[in-house]
């Protein structure tokens, strides 16, 4: 192992997470958080420790520095892994486009193509050159904070497809990642990483068709083992096929199915036909045969305005989409996603979220496209 100092920016649950688990491995992990979120933070902030909780054990790392300072997290470190919700991505790039140096690379977990947005903000606030923006496709685990400073961890990816920003420069920077995750593996390229997210897919249908049992129950609503049904499982089946699409239309893989084709899903009539249907094509080949159980202890969500609606449709479902629109591949089950859940919240998604135009590929040709995500000219 080379890589000895990685800061994890962002400590909500996979930053947590990330921080201990790193940390009893032996590295020096640098936790920064906003000052916004001192409180939530305070007790790690005031004794550097994180306890961590798998089904069969629970440990409790000591970190080496847990800061609200963002120069003196990304001092040093070899890897800078951004571990916050898609709609904290912007203001992190323009926190960080000072303080990083030539060499670093800089990974998003997951990304959603906020790579793209963060190299464009880094380069316009004339940040140093020679930094490697990647992304991957999803979190390394599936954890939920029990209590101030303890994580408890329900399942950890076998795979992390992760893509490059340029893609030329992807052997070098997936070595390095590879140091920290050896369950990161290379995607072509950051949109790649980007379109492999399972959960722009699984999350906003099956939290849209369950808003009226979500909003009666208070809190208390199991999204994999009460959502997933029959009806639930056709949207998303819908929606894989507008993904396979458009994955082909670029020449990109379908990491999380390798091999399997649309009209290959079988999707059964019983709510457990389903579970192991939607599984079997988003978690299961990321985190393993038997991800339904881990999956169903997880609670969740709460609200119309839980991350799986405020984060998925306007950082997936419409960066999805609009690429749909700009390549000439119809997305209609995803359009329809995007205008309900905009509807319930009063949101225009299509303005307030990630799409073509806001990463500045808006009008390119599918030549023009891969030459920029190859090169970044």
């Amino acid at each position: 192992m080379t890589t000895r100092r990685i800061a994890v920016l962002g400590a909500g649950n996979g930053g947590h997470a990330m921080a201990a688990q790193k940390s009893l491995e032996g590295f020096e992990v640098s936790l920064f958080e906003l000052p916004s979120f001192a409180e939530k933070l305070r007790r790690v902030l005031e004794t550097r420790e994180i306890t961590i909780q798998w089904n069969d054990r629970m440990e409790t790392a000591k970190i080496f520095q847990v800061t609200m300072d963002i120069a003196s997290a990304l001092r040093q470190a070899e890897i800078v892994y951004v571990v916050t919700p898609a709609f904290g991505h912007r203001h992190m790039a323009e926190l960080c486009a000072s303080h990083l140096a030539r060499g670093q690379v800089l990974c998003l977990m997951p990304g959603s193509g906020g790579s793209l947005e963060f190299a464009k903000v880094v380069r316009d606030l004339g940040g140093k050159p020679g930094v490697l923006f990647c992304e991957s496709s999803t979190l390394p685990y599936g954890a939920r904070l029990t209590a101030p400073g303890q994580i408890r961890v329900f399942v950890e990816a076998l795979a992390l497809p992760t893509g490059v920003f340029p893609s030329t420069e992807t052997e070098a920077a997936i070595d390095k990642l590879h140091d920290v995750y050896r369950s990161t593996i290379a995607a072509n390229n950051v949109l790649e990483a980007a379109l492999n997210n399972p959960n722009p897919i699984v999350h906003p249908a099956a939290t849209l068709l369950n808003a009226g049992r979500i909003e009666f129950a208070e809190g208390q609503f199991y999204l994999y083992k009460e959502g997933m049904t029959p009806s639930v499982a056709r949207i998303y089946e819908a929606m894989e096929r507008e993904r396979f699409a458009l994955l082909h239309a670029l020449g990109l893989k379908y990491h999380h199915c390798a091999g399997l084709e649309p009209g290959e899903y079988s999707l059964g009539e019983s709510v457990e036909e389903c579970h192991d249907h939607i599984l079997k094509t988003s978690m299961d080949a990321a985190f393993g045969p038997g991800s339904i159980e881990p999956g169903i202890q997880m609670k969740g969500p709460a609200s119309m305005r839980d991350r799986f609606i405020t984060e998925d449709v306007p950082y997936g479902l419409v960066l999805m989409a609009t690429l749909g629109r700009m390549l000439g591949v119809p997305t209609p089950m995803a359009d329809a996603v995007v205008n309900l859940c905009g509807a319930i919240n009063r949101t225009d998604y299509w303005q307030a979220g990630r799409g073509t135009e806001r990463l500045g590929l808006a009008g390119m040709s599918l030549k023009e496209l891969k030459t920029f995500l190859e090169t970044g000219q």
